[in-house]
Order: structure tokens, then C-alpha cells, then sequence
């Protein structure tokens, strides 16, 4: 697999994309229905096996993105960006995000 970003990786890494979309999925549906905002919930999770992800604050962002679709909003559709982003700077104790591109 040749991604977007970084080196070229075998298949044993869609198992664990899989496996960071369903978590997130999961705490995003516990959040939602517990009432928590995106980035409260975000400080409060445990990342587990994802701590050691590049970029810890985009569960923010995905955070927001999941809420946004579990809400009954389609599939990659827009939603306020500019909120996500300034929450996944707050999380990151207000560190301007990094970019590899």
C-alpha cells in the first residue's frame, strides 16, 4: 500500500485503520448519546493501542466528524470545520496543528 503520507506499508495496516474507525466510532456514539462534546470526550478517552498515532489530536476532528454523520447528517458532507480545527489546536495545548503534506 502506498499511502498519501509516509512509506509504503503492507495490508496488515487496513486492520488497523479498521480498528481505529470502529473505536472512534464507538466513543463517538457513547459521547453522543452521554451528551459529552467532541473535545471533552477527546481529554477523557483512554487511546489505548492509537496513543502512540502520529497526530493524537486529530481524534478531535474525528470526533467531530463522526458526531457529525451519527447526527443523520450524509457521509462527508459539510460540517463546521473551523470548529473542529480549533478544538484539535486546544487539545494540542494550543500548539499550532502540524502539517506533513
Amino acid at each position: 500500500i502506498v499511502p498519501g503520507h509516509g512509506p509504503v506499508c503492507d495490508a496488515a495496516v487496513l486492520d488497523t485503520i479498521e480498528g481505529y474507525l470502529r473505536f472512534v466510532l464507538r466513543e463517538a456514539e457513547r459521547g453522543l448519546a452521554a451528551g459529552v462534546p467532541p473535545l471533552a470526550l477527546a481529554r477523557d478517552l483512554d487511546l489505548g493501542e492509537f496513543a502512540g498515532l502520529t497526530d493524537p489530536e486529530r481524534i478531535v476532528g474525528n470526533l467531530h466528524r463522526a458526531y457529525h454523520e451519527l447526527r443523520g447528517n450524509p457521509p462527508g458532507s459539510a460540517m463546521d470545520a473551523v470548529a473542529a480545527l480549533e478544538e484539535m489546536v486546544e487539545y494540542n495545548g494550543g500548539e499550532p496543528l502540524r502539517c506533513l503534506a
